[in-house]
């Protein structure tokens, strides 16, 4: 097997991201460039499937790197708080 060339397309810059619902897991996609954008074929696009677990994992991750903590969940309501007795 040929050993791949890895040069700077390996890296870039993060232009965008979409993830939507995938039955029980997450379809991730992300746009990236290596390069200043000058027509589409600049941009590559990276698809990935996350569980639901890996996404919250990844997200409370990125929230630590970047100084941050992740939003709290939201209080229950009277009825909520009820139901879970």
């Amino acid at each position: 097997m040929a050993k791949e060339d890895h040069t700077q397309d390996d890296f870039g810059m993060l232009l965008g991201w979409r993830a939507n619902p995938a039955g029980d897991k997450i379809a991730l996609l992300l746009q990236s460039a290596s390069k200043v954008v000058e027509h589409s074929g600049d941009v590559r696009e990276y698809r990935y499937f996350l569980t639901k677990q890996q996404a919250v994992q990844l997200g409370n991750y990125l929230y630590g790197l970047a100084g941050e903590t992740p939003p709290s969940p939201k209080p229950q309501g009277l009825f909520g708080r009820w139901l879970r007795g």
